[in-house]
Order: C-alpha cells, then sequence, then structure tokens
C-alpha cells in the first residue's frame, strides 16, 4: 500500500521521486501544476496528484489514502505552503520530513562587494530598483512578477525568466509583460547561458532568489559578476531545520509501508491485506440522490470506479480521490491486481443497485472463491428509477409489473394484458415510439402512458400521455415508461 507522500515541484521533489522508482516504492507524489508532472518519471511506482491543495483538502487526501509518512521536498519560499502541510500532517498523526534545500551559510559565500545586493523582500527589492536605470531580468518566479509592474516603464525595462507553460505565460502577458520580455525556460542554468542572455537583452540588474545550489544560484551570480552588472538577491523567508536530501533518501530506503510504523509515540493500523469493496447505487443524478450512508463510503475511499457521467456527477464530493472510468469486472479487478496499495474501493451505479443493476454481476466476480480472501465486499441501494418516476407521478408501484427493455427483450403489451401498471426501461433499440406503435397494435393505443427522461437532472422531463398522442415524439433513448390501463 503507498502510504507515502511526496510534496514537490522542486529539483528535491523529482529526485525523491526518481529514488522511490528505483527503489521500486510506491508513493504518492503532489505537484501544482501539470508542468510538474511532466518533469517526474514515468512509472508503477508513482501516483501523481496535480493540482494545488489547501490544508483541509491535504488533510483529507492523507486521511483517505493511509498516508503515514510525508516529505515537504516544497520550494525553500513556499513558506504558507509548507505551514499548511505541517499542520495536516499534525492533524492526521502522518509524520513529516522537511527536506531543506542546501543553503548558503552566509552572505559573503553568495559573492560580496558592490555587485551583489542582499535584500530581505521581493518588495524591497523593487524599491531598491526604483532608483536605478536600466533593463532588469526577473528570475524569481511568475507569482510575484506583478510586483515589478511598479516600477517606470516597466514594460520596456523588465525582462522575465518563467516556466514555458501557457498558463503562466498568459498571467505574466495579462499583467503587461509580454512578447519578448517573457523568456519561457526551464532550468536550472549554466552560467554560459546566463551571460548569454544577460548580454542579449543588455541587462544591467539581475534579480534572484537565493534557492541554493539546487536552483542555479551560484551560476546567476558567477554570470553576473562576469558580466559586471549587479546581482540583487532575495534573502530566505526564514531559517529552517529539516534533512538533507541524501538523509531523506535513507528514510526512504528503510521505510516499508508493511510495517508497523510509528508516528509520534503511537503506531498505525494494523496492515491488513483485506480491500473493502462497496457497490453504491447512486440514484438517477448525484449526490442529492445518494443515501447518507453512500455519501460517507465515497468519502472515506481511496478509489473509485463508474462510468464518466457519474464520475463526473460527484467528482466535487471527492477531491484527491482517484477515479477511473472502468465499470464492468474484467476491466476493475485486474486494475486493482495492479495496485495493491487501494483498500478502500467503490464502485458506482445509476439507479438502484438491486435493481437491473450490473451490481450483481460485480458481486458475484468479487465473491468467487479466487477473490473472496482478498475483498469484503459491502452493497449500498439507492433510489431505483421506478420509486423516482412514481413519487413523481404520485402513485405507487407496488402491484405493477417491472421490466427491462434495456439490452433485454419483452413484450410491454403482453404484461399489460395481465397487470393494470407496467414499468419498462428503455434503450436505443427498444424505444418509446415503437412502445407507443406495439401497444396501439394490441388496442392499448389509449392508456395512460408517462414517459421519464433525465430523471432528476436539471433538464428533466415527464410526459403523460397516451401511446396515440405520443407516438410520433422525440424522446431520450434511455427513457423510462410508467403505463396504466
Amino acid at each position: 500500500m503507498s502510504r507515502i507522500l511526496i510534496f514537490g515541484g522542486t529539483t528535491e521533489g523529482r529526485l525523491l521521486a526518481e529514488y522511490c522508482h528505483e527503489q521500486k516504492k510506491s508513493a504518492w507524489v503532489s505537484v501544482a501544476t501539470g508542468y510538474g508532472k511532466t518533469v517526474l518519471p514515468e512509472s508503477p511506482y508513482l501516483l501523481i496528484q496535480e493540482t494545488p491543495m489547501n490544508e483541509e483538502e491535504m488533510e483529507q487526501f492523507i486521511n483517505h489514502n493511509g498516508i503515514t509518512l510525508v516529505f515537504d521536498a516544497t520550494h525553500p519560499y513556499a513558506a504558507v505552503v509548507s505551514k499548511n502541510i505541517a499542520s495536516s500532517c499534525e492533524k492526521t498523526g502522518a509524520k513529516r520530513i522537511r527536506v531543506v534545500r542546501e543553503s548558503l551559510t552566509k552572505k559573503e559565500d553568495g559573492g560580496a562587494g558592490e555587485h551583489v545586493i542582499w535584500v530581505d523582500s521581493v518588495e524591497e527589492a523593487v524599491l531598491f530598483l526604483q532608483e536605478k536605470e536600466g533593463n532588469i531580468l526577473v528570475t524569481t518566479g511568475s507569482k510575484e512578477l506583478a510586483r515589478f509592474t511598479l516600477l517606470d516603464s516597466f514594460e520596456e525595462r523588465v525582462y522575465a525568466r518563467i516556466l514555458p507553460t501557457v498558463s503562466v505565460i498568459s498571467s505574466c502577458e495579462e499583467i503587461g509583460i509580454k512578447g519578448k520580455h517573457l523568456i519561457g525556460m526551464q532550468g536550472p542554468f549554466s552560467q554560459e547561458l546566463n551571460e548569454a542572455m544577460i548580454r542579449q537583452y543588455d541587462i544591467r540588474y539581475l534579480v534572484t532568489k537565493e534557492a541554493g545550489n539546487a536552483g542555479g544560484f551560484q551560476e546567476k551570480i558567477k554570470a553576473a559578476e562576469a558580466c559586471q552588472i549587479k546581482s540583487v538577491v532575495v534573502g530566505r523567508p526564514m531559517a529552517e531545520t529539516g534533512m538533507t536530501l541524501k538523509e531523506a533518501k535513507e528514510i526512504l530506503f528503510a521505510y516499508d509501508a508493511g510495517d508497523d510504523f510509528q508516528v509520534d509515540g503511537g503506531s498505525q493500523e494494523d496492515p491488513s491485506t483485506i480491500r473493502n469493496v462497496c457497490l453504491i447505487g447512486i440514484g438517477m443524478g448525484g449526490p442529492e440522490q445518494m443515501t447518507v450512508q453512500a455519501v460517507k463510503a465515497l468519502k472515506d475511499s481511496q478509489v473509485v470506479f463508474g462510468a464518466e457521467r457519474m464520475l463526473k456527477s460527484i467528482e466535487d464530493m471527492i477531491p484527491g480521490v482517484k477515479q477511473i472510468p472502468y465499470y464492468v469486472s474484467r476491466d476493475i479487478l485486474p486494475w486493482l491486481e495492479e495496485h495493491k496499495e487501494y483498500k478502500k474501493i467503490v464502485i458506482l451505479y445509476s439507479g438502484d443497485t438491486g435493481f437491473y443493476s450490473g451490481a450483481k454481476k460485480m458481486m458475484e466476480a468479487f465473491l468467487d472463491e479466487s477473490n473472496q480472501s482478498t475483498y469484503e465486499t459491502e452493497i449500498l441501494p439507492g433510489i431505483s428509477s421506478v420509486s423516482y418516476l412514481c413519487s413523481k407521478l404520485k402513485t405507487g408501484w407496488e402491484d405493477a409489473k417491472l421490466m427491462s427493455l434495456h439490452g433485454r427483450q419483452g413484450d410491454v403489451a403482453e404484461e399489460l394484458k395481465r397487470f393494470h401498471q407496467v414499468f419498462a426501461l428503455l434503450d436505443g433499440t427498444n424505444t418509446v415510439n415503437q412502445v407507443c406503435l406495439r401497444l396501439i397494435e394490441e388496442e392499448f393505443g389509449e392508456v395512460k402512458l408517462s414517459v421519464g427522461e433525465r430523471l432528476s437532472y436539471a433538464d428533466e422531463r415527464i410526459i403523460t400521455g397516451t401511446p396515440v398522442s405520443l407516438k410520433d415524439g422525440k424522446f431520450d433513448v434511455l427513457s423510462a415508461v410508467w403505463i396504466e390501463r
């Protein structure tokens, strides 16, 4: 089971992820951008979470995925993110290790003299540059670039080196830095390349953060000195304690997800091999149709399977939970066999799990002798289409004949001869129009017929008429019909 979570987006985060791949240790890697994902190795041992998370979402993610060991390898200047990681680990009981980038022990190590100006913040750097003339190369990242637009003639003076992604470039253009003033490249950069950029754009001041050797800091400082320009260096916001990358790798090497892992003097839950599978009927269209018990099971899950439209209807409920668009056992079981780190599994079904549902065959697969010792199963029913439609029509259905023509054979007219009420699920072959024609053929042209389309969705439509009046209408292929005589 993957109990390791690496907060990355940095060189250290990438190297830790690569080390997990080399050691065949399963780990989650959280990056804030799609670009952060592209620099990670493709590996069956790495599970990628590629959207930013706030403190609450981090806490939820750690709980959902049974995380016991967290590596905070975020950027040295990402103080808010590190604070949120520390808080979420404290609340969940996960062990947090801060991976500290090697820093300069003193300012003189980065270069002394008039060519290096040390400031405590980006704001202070802007204040210093307000009194200066000449072009500026900003290498502090796009998030703080807007502060440099306070400088006079910033459109002509400021050149920004940024990540080459559409979203970053667009955000820079929105604040007025565009065209040749945007240098979209992924670093770190050599001293020679830095020198070439300085000369190309006639730079007089280079603005950087003291990001340590992994951030290419020394190469910037040496390039500025060689080109006889000034470096404006933003010092780190606060002194940090933690582990080096080498020490973090040693922890990873010794870590075994199958062992009881001590966290703050306590022990984690028994790492049982039993995996919990819950088959959930989600009703007609989404969360409002689900039972409280089903919602709880969903929020406690680690991976959720289902048709794409079902996953889309509940995705806001389960941030951080992996979603897979599979819904038959021949796809789901092999996937689970390859991803044994997932212990809390949910499979979604529309309507009610006991009413013409694929849940029956799925349960049979999990109850097969070869799977019984691995999986513990549970079924949570939902609201069926027949109960929903009859509630809308303000009628009961206890005496009705219930049938499905969705991929099945059946004759509505013959059933209506034996029952006063018939409910049927239809499909693209057995349509409302064909049912109407069949009823008319058997002299049921004037019985009461109600058609339910897109039940419970915003564009729900329920039409009541007779087979004669509805035979030429246009209806959704997955309609449900209620017939009374």
